[in-house]
């Protein structure tokens, strides 16, 4: 993580009830950071437009955004170490869903019902 924290700004033109979507942007060493969320849990960070990392099933709004506030972080805290190269992959969200206690879909089954 790195060491100064990522200030987000939630958009406040969108309506706030518990059932809208929630947009928060930040600005982090050169980079626009964008974070929706969902109420039911399902998330997305985009750096500079470009989506980085997808969450489906975080318990609420409040977990998807950490998890991907996290995410964030280290992503900054990793461009620094490799000197502001790009990576040519996506963060999979695996990591996140193992923070979570979540387990990983496949084929639109969860683990357990193999």
């Amino acid at each position: 993580m790195t060491d100064k924290p990522i200030h987000w700004t939630p958009d406040l033109t969108l309506p706030t009830s518990k059932s809208t979507m929630q947009h928060f942007t930040a600005n982090a060493g050169g980079d626009r950071l964008e974070i929706d969320a969902t109420p039911w849990g399902e998330a997305d960070l985009a750096v500079n437009g470009r989506s980085i990392a997808h969450i489906e099933t975080a318990p609420s709004a409040g977990d998807a955004f950490r998890a991907l506030e996290t995410i964030a972080e280290d992503f900054e805290a990793g461009k620094e170490a490799r000197g502001d190269r790009r990576l040519d992959q996506a963060i999979e969200d695996d990591d996140v869903r193992q923070r979570l206690g979540l387990t990983r879909l496949l084929g639109g089954r969860d683990q357990r019902d193999r």
